[in-house]
Formats: structure tokens, sequence, C-alpha cells
């Protein structure tokens, strides 16, 4: 089945506001609710695809907050297929009948873990062709599941004559989520997205040229911009991920280019990331600064482009 949805044309998405403090920083407040196990979104969006022969993948993996397994295995891999505890991915067709078990191997890194391969139960011959249709993958621990990531999978010709064939799709999160990225305060500031061109299956990818900006809602004013002329991507058929770095209004003669996050963090109140591909809206992202900290409030995520 051929796709129609026109990649550049979705009218809302999603923006969590994920800079690397969020994430690391010192013990929740106790106003916060306790750390649930979650594998981290931007991985599962660069590392769950489909191959050409229409089989799912999973590449390297990070996750938070998983609990210590009671049955430790003997190297370093805490979760392991064979004698450590159970970290593991169903992937269940859309009536709910499980095709596939991917049980992993998980070490922790500095605060993280990572969950670097797995094995296949049945063995990687028991991985079959995706037809087109709904999928969710089931991640959970001694097969209690913790977190559901659904995707669907459509089909597309190639056009390239040398190159003939089926290109499989994936169509979910990769449209609606963002993160929003500094380092620290006082260094860059980028807003990472996943992008594609579904409809372009020829030889040659599209180059597209984009534009950020970053608006004050309360009156409008333009605190950032991005992109540009000099700002070409090309775009694939399949989820890529990007970042796109913001800028300051005015840059000083001599000094760096970067939009520090510490000017954003101290305009209190809503803020609009507008995204433009080739001079057309593409998306507009909401956040909110309040007490001089990015909410991450699930109401406050969505707008219209």
């Amino acid at each position: 089945m051929k796709t129609t949805t026109n990649p550049l044309s979705r009218a809302r998405r999603a923006l969590a506001a994920a800079a690397l403090c969020l994430f690391l920083g010192p013990a929740a407040d106790a106003r916060q609710p306790a750390c649930q196990p979650r594998v981290r979104m931007k991985t599962l969006l660069d590392n769950v695809g489909v191959g050409p022969r229409g089989v799912l993948s999973i590449g390297s993996l990070y996750a938070h907050c998983l609990p210590e397994p009671a049955r430790r295995g003997a190297t370093a891999f805490a979760y392991n297929p064979y004698d450590g505890g159970k970290l593991s991915a169903v992937l269940k067709a859309s009536n709910g009948q499980p095709l596939n078990t991917f049980v992993f191997y998980a070490e922790k890194i500095a605060g993280l873990w990572e969950l670097s391969r797995y094995e296949v139960v049945g063995g990687p011959q028991a991985l079959k062709p995706l037809a087109v249709g709904s999928y969710v993958l089931d991640f959970a621990l001694e097969d209690k599941v913790f977190q559901r990531f659904p995707f669907s999978v459509s089909t597309v010709e190639s056009k390239d004559v040398y190159r003939p064939g089926t290109v499989y799709l994936l169509d979910g999160p990769w449209a609606d989520y963002a993160e929003l990225y500094y380092p620290k305060p006082d260094r860059y500031t980028q807003l990472w997205v996943w992008l594609r061109d579904a409809e372009n299956t020829g030889p040659r990818p599209r180059e597209v040229q984009y534009t950020l900006r970053l608006v004050r809602e309360r009156d409008g004013k333009l605190i950032a911009e991005g992109g540009g002329a000099t700002s070409a991507m090309v775009l694939r058929p399949h989820w890529s991920g990007y970042k796109l770095s913001f800028r300051p209004l005015a840059v000083p003669a001599g000094g760096p280019a970067e939009f520090h996050a510490s000017e954003l963090l101290a305009s209190e109140g809503d803020h609009r990331i507008e995204l433009s591909l080739d001079g057309k809206p593409y998306a507009s992202y909401r956040v909110t600064v309040k007490g001089g900290q990015l909410q991450r409030d699930p109401a406050h995520a969505r707008d219209a482009a």
C-alpha cells in the first residue's frame, strides 16, 4: 500500500522539554512522583527501524530508573537473557497477538541503563517481515509491562530504477516528538526533531532549509532564531534525527553565535518555537518557563502549526 500522507503537512507536534539537567540532576523534589522505569524516547526514535526485508530492528537503547534485578547476571549485564534479570520487549500486532520477543542485555553506566543488544526468542529465524498495519512494542521487567511504544508500518515502491523494491515506512511518535536540549545554561540551545520525506523514494534525496523562531507568547517578542540560508538538510524517506541550533538575535563581534539557555530560563511564561521548512510552516512547539525552570506539563506540550 502506498502512503498518501504528506510528511510536511502534519498540524500538531509535541514538545518534551528535555534539557540534560532534567534527566541527570540531583534527587527529585519530594513533591514529584517517584522515578518510574522508562526507555528514553530519543533512543527509541533513533534506533527502532524496519529494514529492506520488512524485519524490525532495534539498536542500542537507554533507560532510566530501572530497579536492580533480584537475580543479577554473572557478567557486567545485570539484565541478560541467560542468568540475570529479565528485561524484554514483546512486539504485538494490533489485535494483541504476540509476534516476537526481544530479551535485552543491559548494564548500568553512569546512572543510565544501556540496552546494548538482545536475543530473540526462537532465534533470528523467528523474525518475520511486518505487514502493513499497526503494532506496539511492550517493554517489561520480569514480564510486567512498564512502557508501550506504538507505531505503524506502510509501504511505497522505490523510484530508483537501479534499486527497485518495496520501501518500508514507520509512522508514530517520530512525527510528534521533539526535545529542547542544552548541556548547561551558559551554552548552546538546540531543538532535536525527527524529519523525513516519505514521498521521495528516488535516487536523489531532497535538500531543504529550515528556520527556527523562539517567541515569547505574552508580548510576541522574538527571543532567538536559527537556520536560514546556510541551514541545508538532506531528507530521506526514513526518519532521521536532526539537531537544530538557536542563535541570538544579535551576535557580538568576535563572540560565539550561541543562544544560551539561561536567556530562555530568565523569561517567565509560555513560549512558542516555530519550525519552517523551505519557508513553509511545519510545526509549532510550546514550552513554559516557571521559576527559572522548564516545565514538562503535558497540557502545555502541544500547539497548532
